[in-house]
């Protein structure tokens, strides 16, 4: 039977891999990192940071989605070094340009306050995150991972769809 860490880190990863499917999976705009070289290895989360600062909201996207992917590993492992560089990726990640920004808080409009809370979610529990594998506290990473992915699935529940659709 699986303890009580590995049964919640076992669940966090369904979730996660479930939840993130379609971002990976959509069709990536001809000038972007080709999605499928993210996950082969071919360009690294460092580099996608670099493109994402470019203004690709779906890069700043497949970024999270491949850091949290590795915090997912790490956690699993419990390697504490690797969950703090990932959750400090997490907590940290690169913004999309500014007219992407301004295009989608114009389509928000008064949505944007709870996509912005979304947000607080995920970077305020990946740097709990931060501290608890500072600790080499396991339970509290496993559970601020719970809360971070649920800030993720809240987000996309609300607003995948419509904010995919500004930029198709």
């Amino acid at each position: 039977m699986l303890s009580h860490k590995k049964s919640l880190l076992a669940i966090s990863l369904v979730t996660l891999t479930t939840a993130n499917f379609l971002i990976a999976s959509d069709a990536v705009s001809s000038n972007a990192v080709n999605p499928n070289a993210i996950s082969s290895g071919e360009v690294s989360s460092d580099t996608v940071k670099v493109k994402a600062t470019e203004g690709s909201l779906k890069l700043v996207m497949q970024s999270l989605l491949k850091d949290t992917q590795e915090l997912t590993a790490a956690m699993l492992n419990e390697d504490f070094a690797l969950i703090t560089t990932k959750a400090e990726n997490i907590a940290d990640h690169p913004k999309p340009s500014m007219a992407t920004r301004m295009k989608i808080m114009k389509a928000m409009g008064s949505d944007m306050a709870q996509f912005k809370a979304n947000d607080e979610i995920v970077h305020k529990a990946a740097l709990a995150i931060m501290t608890n594998a500072q600790q080499k506290n396991i339970d509290g990473v496993g559970d601020n991972f719970k809360k971070m992915i649920g800030g993720c699935l809240s987000c996309h529940s609300q607003f995948k769809y419509s904010v995919s659709a500004l930029f198709k």
